[in-house]
């Protein structure tokens, strides 16, 4: 049992904390790979299962406002949707709503689709294996130790005490051609143009948590941001790597966006909602 006199904070840059979360990212590596163990997770009025040990994530305050604001025909982008936590809590809530969840690390969109399999939500979660960025194309991924930390930028994929494990090359797509459904034109086809799905509806609901990429994400989705006007729930990063929370603050802003900031992170609703 952790006593009053527990000091979180010198324990969370331990070197006991790399073995607990190197074992545990290696638990649920297994686990997801043999489907052994589903446990029950519940957010909200929401309930599913995951081969995620513990609910990870659940407690999130954009995770809670997420499935406050979502209503039954819903559109919810999931940016960086890792295992799932947020696009499976929305398809259990709201049945109708529609989830579009990216996840550019190869593993972890295994698991993210065999989470989506183990509930039977095939229809309501359309799980794309891409990143999201500013110009859809490819690009180099640091995949991390710590598998949630894998990131387009190698500092923040050996944040904390994780390494950077290995580099792959992925698929990068912008929002404003996924909402756009933008052909190749003149540029040479690639596996990016399944993922740019013409006909997909924009979002009335952009999840970001990237590890510190952001910035190119909204960058991507400018005129999908002016036009759809989606609420926003944006997780900053600033370990690792660069602190660019100042650009995406003023970018959102330029759009017309109200930013409401909690313990990292932002709520960000543009000033025609009363969200």
């Amino acid at each position: 049992m952790v006593g009053p006199s527990f000091d979180v904070a010198r324990w969370m840059h331990h070197p006991l904390r790399y073995v607990v979360f190197s074992a545990y990212y290696e638990a649920i590596r297994r686990n997801h790979r043999h489907q052994w163990y589903a446990p029950k997770k519940r957010v909200e009025s929401a309930s599913f299962r995951s081969y995620e040990l513990i609910n990870k994530h659940g407690r999130d305050v954009l995770l809670r406002r997420l499935l406050r604001n979502c209503g039954p025909d819903g559109v919810v982008y999931d940016v960086g949707a890792n295992t799932g936590v947020y696009s499976l809590a929305v398809a259990a809530a709201e049945p109708t709503a529609q989830v579009v969840a990216f996840e550019p690390n190869p593993l972890v969109a295994a698991q993210l689709r065999t989470n989506v399999a183990c509930n039977g939500f095939e229809s309501r979660i359309d799980v794309r294996e891409a990143g999201v960025g500013a110009e859809t194309g490819t690009q180099r991924f640091h995949l991390s130790s710590y598998d949630e930390l894998g990131s387009f930028d190698a500092r923040n994929a050996g944040a904390w005490e994780a390494s950077v494990r290995d580099e792959v090359d992925v698929e990068i797509v912008a929002i404003d051609d996924i909402v756009d459904g933008t052909s190749t034109g003149s540029r040479k086809p690639s596996a990016s143009d399944d993922v740019v799905a013409a006909g997909t509806s924009p979002p009335d609901h952009l999840k970001i948590d990237v590890e510190g990429y952001g910035l190119e994400v909204l960058r991507g989705a400018r005129e999908t941001l002016a036009s759809a006007r989606p609420t926003v729930y944006f997780e900053p990063h600033t370990e690792g790597g660069e602190d660019r929370t100042d650009d995406v603050a003023a970018l959102l802003r330029s759009l017309g966006y109200r930013i409401r900031v909690r313990p990292d992170a932002w709520l960000c609703v543009p000033e025609s909602s009363s969200n």
